[in-house]
Order: C-alpha cells, then sequence, then structure tokens
C-alpha cells in the first residue's frame, strides 16, 4: 500500500499545543475504512485534536504488520510521548458476556459458540466499567503485532462497550423504546438500551434493505414494533437514504449526537453530529 495513497483530516482545537502531550490521553481506534486518533484533556474533560486516516479500497483491519509500519502519519503519532494511550477497534467480531462470566468460561471456546474464528488470529477480552458487561473480541495476528511491539502496555478495548457506555451517558428519555443503529463497513450494531442493556448484537449487511429487516426483527423481538424510536449513528455517505428508509417503517427517526459532557472543537463542526459517534467518546473509555 503506497504510502501517498494514505489521506489525513485533522481537527483540531486552536487551544491545543503539542508541547502539552504529556498532559493528555492518547486514543487510536481501528476501523476497517479508517485509523483515528484523538488527543483528550482528561482533567478538562475536552477533546483537543481528531486526526482520521483513509485510504481507498483498503480495510486496515486486514492489513500486515510491514503494511500498518508504512503509514507515516501513524508511525509519527506512536513516537509522540502522551500520559496515557489506549487502543480501541471496531469490528463485528466480538460477544458480550456478563463480567462473573469471564471466570467460568475459556473465552476461546465462548467466543466460538457465537462467532467464526479469523484465520491467524487471537480472541482476547476487555471491560469497561459499563454494566457489568465484558466483551470477547477476535483480533488478527498482524494487527496485534503492531499495537504489541509499537505500544507494548497499552490497553486494548473493543468499541462496542464504547458505544453502550457512550448511549448509556446520554439518559435518553423512554428509552425502552428506542433502538440505537451505528452503521459500520459491512455491519452494523444494535442497542435498546433502558436503565440496561436490553438488546445488544451486530449484523452483516451488504444492502440497507438487510439493515432495515435485522432492525425490524429486534423491535419485535423486543415488543416495540408498533411504536420504534431509531437513533442513528456512523460515518456511511448514505446516512441520508438510510434515514428516509427506516422513516417509513417506525414511528421517528434521529441522529445521535455526541456526548454533551465533553468539549470538542470548533472544527468538529465540520462533519456531522453523529459522525466519528465512538472517537466524540473516547474520554469514556476506562
Amino acid at each position: 500500500m503506497p504510502v501517498q495513497s494514505i489521506i489525513v483530516k485533522s481537527y483540531s482545537d486552536n487551544l491545543y499545543q503539542a508541547a502539552e502531550n504529556g498532559s493528555y490521553d492518547h486514543y487510536i481506534f481501528f476501523e476497517a475504512n479508517h485509523i483515528s486518533t484523538v488527543v483528550a484533556d482528561a482533567k478538562n474533560k475536552q477533546i483537543m485534536q481528531m486526526n482520521v486516516f483513509t485510504a481507498k479500497d483498503v480495510n486496515f483491519l486486514n492489513l500486515s504488520y510491514d503494511e500498518l509500519k508504512q503509514i507515516e502519519p501513524l508511525k509519527e503519532e506512536l513516537l509522540l510521548k502522551f500520559k496515557e494511550r489506549k487502543v480501541i477497534v471496531s469490528s463485528p467480531n466480538c460477544t458480550l458476556v456478563p463480567e462473573s462470566l469471564l471466570n467460568v468460561v475459556e473465552t476461546e471456546a465462548y467466543y466460538v459458540l457465537n462467532q467464526k474464528l479469523l484465520p491467524n488470529s487471537q480472541v482476547s477480552y476487555c471491560k469497561m466499567h459499563v454494566q457489568q458487561t465484558a466483551c470477547i473480541y477476535n483480533l488478527r495476528n498482524e494487527l496485534l503485532k503492531m499495537v504489541r511491539f509499537n505500544m507494548p502496555m497499552v490497553d486494548v478495548y473493543h468499541s462496542s462497550l464504547l458505544f453502550i457506555k457512550a448511549v448509556e451517558s446520554q439518559a435518553f428519555e423512554n428509552g425502552n423504546s428506542k433502538l440505537h443503529l451505528h452503521v459500520h463497513p459491512g455491519f452494523i450494531e444494535l442497542l435498546n438500551f433502558d436503565g440496561q442493556i436490553r438488546f445488544y448484537n451486530n449484523f452483516l449487511f451488504e444492502t440497507e434493505t438487510e439493515i432495515v429487516y435485522y432492525l425490524l426483527a429486534t423491535a419485535e423481538q423486543l415488543q416495540i414494533s408498533h411504536g420504534c424510536d431509531v437513533v442513528l449513528y456512523g460515518n456511511s455517505g448514505h446516512m441520508t437514504d438510510l434515514h428516509a428508509l427506516l422513516s417509513k417503517y417506525v414511528r421517528s427517526v434521529q441522529y445521535g449526537i455526541k456526548p454533551k459532557a465533553f468539549a470538542y472543537p470548533l472544527s468538529f463542526k465540520q462533519f456531522a453530529e453523529h459522525q466519528f459517534f465512538t472517537e466524540s467518546s473516547a474520554l469514556l473509555c476506562e
């Protein structure tokens, strides 16, 4: 993958000074269609900077260690020194379990009950102080090698927990009737949260019609199909079309918003509220 194929977009706060990195936290997000990094001031609950790396027709989760090493903007950020670093991976290769269950199950054996193992991969788990829930996830060895060689002691999380925690922090009214739909490249997350996780799952899809099918089937299972309100999140360019399509089948559709507890750079106004939802929630990653 040629280095010049990487497109970098940077969104910074006017007050951000790289010289202060030693007092900031650094979050690195890996998703199929982009890698992003977030610099955050935890003390003042403020996002200071977000960089997004994209490359046409590249699945970053499938790159080899050598290919990942060639991403110059990422290499440059890894050389910077921060107070603390965390890595978040966004993929459909995960299964949620009660934290207490981790003490009695072998993670890989439990994972394969619900998911297929990726080739040349490892099964790991993470916790994020959300609803006594843990995530068992599958990660390719090549990506894991890049993380461990460059950030040996870093904590790795799966974004499913961050998504749930971010929705929980918003304290939506009438949560019982709401389905939170997060659209990713090739898969969706569906969450129903009302004081506790009533439903969470992810589904692979190829067409928007499949998204509607999964959502309506979930609403039927939860017995909210006659009064379902959908909250949409995601970076897809098809969000407007999906919003219009879903509006034909559910009571209401609205776009998600970034967590209100944090301050963001004015440059974040360059993209919609529902975009980069997990990155905007980075300060909840603990």
